[in-house]
């Protein structure tokens, strides 16, 4: 048997520890299995994902949404997310639309909706409005927002809130329509509003409402209600149509209108349709076509067709203008006077008439003409 000399030896010890070297390098090369990034787990049905950001674009490749979460769950068909401690920011054909809140929620990347729920706080950006609900969701491709729960909205700068149950709203355009218990409260003058639907054009600086509504203004008691309600912000003016109904309960006053237009910095009603006036302790009713009642004057000023009429004499006066001063329990007619007693069979027609309520008396004076009626 031939014996291998040491050089044989050594060019065989050589060869074998080349060849082992290359099949391992081929092995790991060819063979190995497949190690996935640990910076970019896979979003596979059924993976749970840590601290993450998700987001969302348009058919034009602009920003829809961007959400960071705590802890995002797939779900089997890899489209929908539950997300955990959500924020989120939304936009509009790229633009900053809205912010908000959340302790949970859902992401469809299907339908490219978005809903909240718990805790919810958001923020329309340009408006400056605040919100807060109990559920939230936001059809992106449809610009709707809709909202359940104890919603409410707040702008610090006109110093308004609103609450209510359901909310629908497009905060691209900022008009946000409350429904169900609705509560709108401003601050100066102290007012609140109530309605079963509410709608708040925020651009423009409206509140509106075309379903049955109740105003009190808190500092005086005054309440008022009608079929509609229309409130312009930035006049800080509301105008009532239908079957309105008021009542001054410091001034023993109640007003019954079609139409009547409540300046609240200046503290005046204008009523420019055919009214009623009635002050039950002092037995008076007057109407008339058009008028003002001046809260703050305690004062009333009546024009065309006007007629007064008086429980304690049964007399009535009909005049062009009347003006009622409420404090001073006086009531001053002018033009074409025409005091009628009934009663008394009396008929008396002058250029003006003055009422005294507390003494119950009524005189008349024209060119022709002076007389002071009794009881």
């Amino acid at each position: 048997m031939q014996t291998f000399s040491r050089r044989n030896i050594r060019l065989f010890i050589i060869v074998f520890v080349i060849t082992v070297l290359i099949s391992a390098l081929g092995w790991f090369i060819f063979l190995r299995p497949t190690i996935t990034s640990l910076n970019k787990p896979p979003q596979t049905a059924g993976s749970s994902l840590q601290n993450i950001t998700l987001t969302e674009f348009d058919a034009k490749g602009k920003l829809l949404w961007e959400i960071t979460s705590k802890r995002a769950d797939y779900r089997q068909d890899s489209k929908i997310a539950d997300v955990e401690d959500v924020k989120g920011k939304f936009y509009r054909d790229g633009e900053p639309l809205m912010e908000a809140t959340g302790d949970k929620g859902t992401i469809d990347q299907s339908t490219k909706e978005i809903s909240l729920d718990g805790n919810i706080k958001a923020l329309a950006i340009k408006e400056k409005i605040n919100m807060k609900a109990d559920h939230m969701v936001w059809k992106s491709e449809e610009d709707v927002l809709k909202a359940t729960g104890n919603i409410q909205i707040d702008k610090t700068e006109d110093n308004i809130r609103m609450t209510g149950k359901e909310l629908t709203a497009k905060p691209s355009t900022d008009v946000y329509s409350l429904e169900k218990e609705v509560v709108v409260t401003a601050v100066k003058p102290p007012l609140e509003m109530k309605s079963e639907k509410v709608t708040w054009d925020a651009k423009r600086d409206r509140v509106f409402t075309d379903v049955p509504l109740s105003v009190l203004q808190v500092k005086d008691k005054l309440q008022l209600s009608a079929k509609k309600g229309d409130w312009n912000v930035k006049k800080n003016e509301v105008t009532f149509t239908g079957e309105i109904k008021a009542k001054d309960p410091k001034l023993d006053v109640e007003l019954v209108a079609s139409q009547a237009i409540w300046n609240l910095d200046k503290k005046l009603v204008t009523l420019p349709e055919e009214f009623t006036a009635t002050s039950k302790s002092r037995g008076i009713t007057v109407t008339a076509q058009k008028g003002q009642a001046q809260l703050e004057e305690e004062r009333i000023n009546l024009t065309g067709q006007v007629s007064a009429s008086f429980r304690s004499t049964q007399g009535v006066v009909n005049a062009d203008k009347v003006e009622w001063l409420i404090p001073t329990k006086m009531i001053t007619a002018d033009g074409n006077i025409n005091y009628q007693q009934p009663d008394k069979n009396l008929n008396v027609k002058g250029d003006r008439a003055v009422a005294n309520l507390e003494t119950q008396t009524v005189k008349v004076t024209g060119t022709n003409v002076l007389s002071t009626l009794n009881p």
